[in-house]
């Protein structure tokens, strides 16, 4: 806790005491986000924002495991086992526009939520470190997405994974080599599609990751309407 003077954890129930004296998460997640967090009281509704986000990761991990559980990553039938989730798999339809319009909402409130940060000047000290974890959280946002965007292998999924993979063999030297190395031959194939699916799988639980230092880094300094002290100089 960074503000030694706000309220602290006070487990009630004895088996809540039994369980913080021997592994005190409780009131770990109670000192994150937890009543003993103290806030500024002109705080308004923009601030939702980072929860909603939260919220909409969430939702893409519950029903991106769920699709996992069904899909093929194998050029050869990738695009019918979406078929056979949209068509045969109980609420599979549900699951997979859920998970791709999950995607786009959660880019929505991020966007506000990084736009609301540019609004008050949360990227100025002592709050430096929260807004270069929330880049890094988005740039991880960008690949996770794109690499979903391949999964279905349709024609837009192929030649998606082509053009932009094509953007590394620009880079001067190394550029063919590299995009060889990221495709796994000169083509978007079975091994190219393995390694987008692995990462689309595994990026979601190192944005969690990072969001937990994300908040973290929040609390050392506290939430604040830095734009209002912006504005008159100080």
């Amino acid at each position: 806790m960074s503000f030694p003077w706000a309220e602290h954890y006070e487990p009630k129930h004895p088996v809540m005491k039994w369980v913080d004296e021997r592994l005190p998460l409780p009131r770990l997640v109670f000192n994150a986000v937890g009543a003993g967090y103290p806030v500024p009281r002109n705080l308004n509704y923009f601030w939702n924002f980072g929860v909603l986000a939260g919220l909409a990761l969430t939702i893409q991990l519950v029903t991106g495991i769920v699709l996992a559980m069904h899909y093929a990553a194998s050029a050869g039938v990738a695009f019918d086992s979406v078929e056979h989730i949209m068509r045969d798999v109980n609420s599979g339809w549900l699951l997979r526009y859920a998970h791709a319009n999950g995607a786009s909402f959660f880019f929505i409130v991020v966007y506000i939520h990084i736009f609301r940060g540019i609004y008050y000047s949360s990227y100025k000290a002592p709050r430096e470190m929260v807004w270069l974890l929330g880049v890094v959280i988005f740039l991880l946002m960008m690949a996770t997405a794109f690499m979903g965007y391949v999964l279905p292998w349709g024609q837009m999924s192929f030649w998606g994974a082509q053009v932009i993979t094509n953007l590394f063999s620009a880079i001067p030297l190394i550029g063919d080599t590299l995009h060889t190395w990221l495709l796994g031959g000169f083509a978007p194939g079975d091994a190219a599609l393995n390694r987008f699916f692995s990462l689309h799988y595994l990026l979601p639980f190192v944005i969690a990751g990072v969001i937990i230092m994300h908040i973290w880094a929040l609390h050392i300094p506290g939430s604040s309407t830095h734009f209002i002290t912006g504005c008159l100089g100080s």
